[in-house]
């Protein structure tokens, strides 16, 4: 299989808060929306992008595309160049912080946020050590 990319969506009863969440607190941006979805993505990157769509839409097909998130099992890795700059602005603007600043033994620094569907969100700066 040649796949080009993988996005991911969240069904929601909280549209707008959610896509509110993503653009303040994580700087995305919206490209498409309705009434019942929008489609946001990385103002850097347009390519990568999260869909937000509320539950029970007709015009959805498919049963498994009409149920709401439940609350578990899902997060989302956010990558950053400088994770200790992205800490330090949104500790300043008050962002719903979970998890502090923390630098784990396998090299990652990160820290996290919870969306309004109680999604983790995992900000994290990847340090990658080769060994000789």
């Amino acid at each position: 299989m040649e796949f080009q990319q993988i996005q991911t969506g969240i069904i929601t009863e909280k549209l707008e808060e959610t896509k509110v969440f993503y653009e303040k607190w994580l700087g995305l941006i919206t490209k498409f929306e309705s009434d019942w979805f929008v489609l946001l993505c990385l103002p850097n990157r347009p390519e990568v992008e999260l869909a937000i769509m509320k539950p029970n839409q007709p015009q959805v097909r498919k049963p498994y595309f009409q149920n709401s998130y439940q609350g578990k099992g899902i997060w989302f890795i956010f990558e950053s160049k400088d994770v200790t700059k992205e800490f330090e602005k949104m500790k300043q603007n008050k962002a719903p912080i979970d998890l502090t600043l923390t630098t784990e033994e396998w090299g990652d620094v990160h820290f996290t946020l919870v969306d309004p569907n109680g999604i983790g969100i995992d900000i994290v700066q990847t340090e990658i050590q080769t060994k000789i």
